[in-house]
């Protein structure tokens, strides 16, 4: 019985000690260079670049324009979806812009990558299946194009915007 509660007692402060996070008071967080937000319609062009000359050379659509237009409907939806939850109220008070502006947030990462595969696989998919002979190589596609330009901005968000407590 005093082992265990040895053990517990130990367990709890390696927990305590990796799970910990320092708070500082007084303090607020600033962005040293550009925030993630207004590196935005740069890394927007970029993957529609990357995913409209991807999925149009692999899949060998010769509807340039409809591919285009759903495209750029997909991408809409999965990079605006992210900073939905931004325009709610927030606990403290902070407004839109104080959020993005004071707010230690990359926009970009793991949960960033599971809306943009919900929001642009189905409407890119949906809309261009028909005019595909490879349904399989159209889904493929789409999901790797999607998972390696989320990387690519994930990337760009971390090396181009820096901030400070």
């Amino acid at each position: 019985m005093k082992n265990r509660r040895i053990y517990t007692l130990i367990i709890a402060l390696i927990l305590y000690m990796l799970l910990s996070t320092t708070a500082y008071a007084n303090s607020s967080w600033h962005w040293l260079t550009k925030t993630p937000f207004d590196i935005l319609p740069y890394a927007a062009v970029l993957t529609l670049l990357i995913e409209y000359v991807t999925i149009k050379k692999l899949n060998s659509i010769i509807h340039p324009f409809r591919l285009l237009l759903i495209i750029c409907l997909a991408n809409m939806a999965s990079f605006l979806l992210p900073y939905a939850t931004l325009l709610m109220p927030s606990d403290v008070g902070y407004t839109f812009e104080m959020s993005i502006k004071h707010l230690p947030i990359y926009i970009v990462g793991f949960g960033y990558l599971f809306l943009t595969l919900a929001a642009e696989v189905p409407i890119v998919y949906i809309s261009l299946r028909n005019i595909v002979t490879n349904r399989k190589k159209l889904l493929i596609s789409i999901i790797t194009v999607n998972v390696v330009t989320t990387i690519m901005v994930a990337a760009i968000e971390r090396i181009f915007c820096r901030g400070s407590w």
